[in-house]
């Protein structure tokens, strides 16, 4: 069964935390999705690709059997299929991972260990133009090594790959064995200290990412993601420009494992943890500027956001939303339908859209569902079956949440399928 990746990030609001870059950057700016935003170039003045009012899909191709391909949909809402091949006469690699834009750039990470046949491999990092989605720069597996921090051989990113937050061109955040920093003028590759174990010391010395993908977050100049599972504790971890260790690390007290992170209108950055096989979950409520645990709140309803790479939980209009998992120790299966906690009075409220009333085929759910501010409106890709070179039926179903229930406005059939992330481009948007 293929692996999903995906990606995640959001941008927020100058915080003291990280503070003023150095070069005048405060990173200013609201939203929040499952593809967060920030960067130093306000979306608001960008148009074509990156106009505030469309959505970019990546779609992360059959696996082996295809490359990943961009999906756009315009503000007017036409869906414009395989615009970056369409854009350059050349595909993507094999695999999508994820995207994120930054400085009028698009950073689009595919896995490409394998190739698909008969078709051509971008490399594992590709930098675009975000109006035009002209290529500007790509970088091969290849050639994107780090130093292994026991034996000081080089070594290739590995199959790993999870999900990409980029702050600025020399600090792109890579998550595969742990979470590297990349430097696109340059060329090199660090490994964070911090963000690693090493799992099976001595001969083989592998190193095991302990940072969870899932929701990475960019506020003024540093990155958010929290760690998790069997290397460590649930704990938020902080991430600065052009240093090669966690910056700080505030502990979790419940839940095991990561489900994701979004930020709310106030700026509070809000983290979801859950146990894996429990029927409940817990929101931890986040003063980043105090670097202090708000508030903590269990829930009883599934935040598991399954198999999926993708932030399982996404804030809009004082809720936050999450389809949930059943999850065991062996399976895993996401729920087809759509839930939301209110931040103002702590009410779950189950199961509110059942999305195969909307579409019968909607069996899975590709990756997290993720929210457009700017819009009111909610995003979900759905398929019938996620299987190792099947191509699956698909459908983007959009629905209006800016009233009290949640309304199906837009269905999208056979436009895209293996979705790996869907990024609203307003959620980019810097503060002016």
């Amino acid at each position: 069964m293929k692996r999903l990746y995906s990606y995640i990030l959001a941008g927020c609001m100058l915080l003291a935390a990280c503070g003023d870059d150095g070069d005048g950057n405060t990173g200013k700016g609201p939203g929040e999705t499952g593809g967060e935003g920030g960067g130093d170039t306000p979306s608001a003045t960008l148009t074509g690709y990156a106009a505030p009012g469309g959505v970019l899909i990546l779609s992360g191709g059959t696996y082996t059997q295809e490359n990943a391909f961009l999906t756009f949909i315009t503000p007017e809402g036409e869906a414009e299929n395989n615009v970056y091949a369409q854009a350059n006469g050349a595909e993507l690699g094999n695999d999508g991972v994820g995207l994120y834009m930054c400085g009028g750039k698009q950073y689009i990470l595919c896995n490409d260990w394998r190739t698909a046949e008969g078709k051509g491999n971008a490399g594992l990092l590709t930098v675009a133009d975000a109006v035009t989605l002209k290529k500007e720069m790509s970088f091969k597996r290849a050639d994107m090594v780090f130093k292994h921090p026991v034996n000081d051989v080089m070594e290739e990113v590995d199959e790993s790959l999870g999900g990409i937050a980029v702050l600025d061109e020399r600090n792109v955040f890579i998550f595969a064995q742990g979470v590297l920093r990349f430097d696109c003028t340059t060329g090199e590759l660090t490994l964070v200290e911090g963000a690693y174990a090493i799992g099976n010391k001595g001969s083989a010395n592998t190193v095991e990412s302990t940072v969870s993908p899932r929701g990475a977050v960019t506020i003024g100049g540093c990155m958010y993601a929290a760690t998790g599972g069997f290397w460590t504790n649930a704990a938020l971890l902080e991430f600065a420009k052009g240093k090669d260790e966690v910056n700080r690390s505030l502990d979790l007290p419940r839940g095991d494992l990561v489900s994701g992170i979004c930020v709310t209108d106030d700026g509070t950055l809000v983290v979801a943890t859950y146990l894996r096989g429990k029927n409940s979950g817990y929101l931890y409520f986040i003063d980043i500027d105090s670097w202090k645990i708000k508030e903590e709140k269990t829930i009883a309803a599934n935040i598991s956001p399954g198999s999926s790479s993708n932030s399982g939980i996404t804030y809009l209009n004082g809720y936050i939303y999450f389809t949930g998992a059943d999850e065991t120790e062996f399976t895993s299966a996401m729920h087809t339908t759509l839930s939301r906690y209110s931040v103002e009075t702590g009410r779950v409220e189950k199961d509110i859209v059942d999305f195969k009333a909307d579409e019968p085929m909607a069996n899975l759910v590709d990756c997290g569902v993720v929210a457009d501010r700017k819009s009111g409106y909610i995003y979900v890709a759905t398929s019938d079956t996620r299987w190792e070179g099947v191509i699956p039926q698909s459908a983007i179903l959009v629905y209006d949440c800016n009233g009290d229930t949640p309304k199906l406005v837009k269905k999208y059939s056979g436009v895209t399928h293996s979705v790996s992330g869907i990024y609203p481009m307003s959620v980019f948007a810097t503060a002016d």
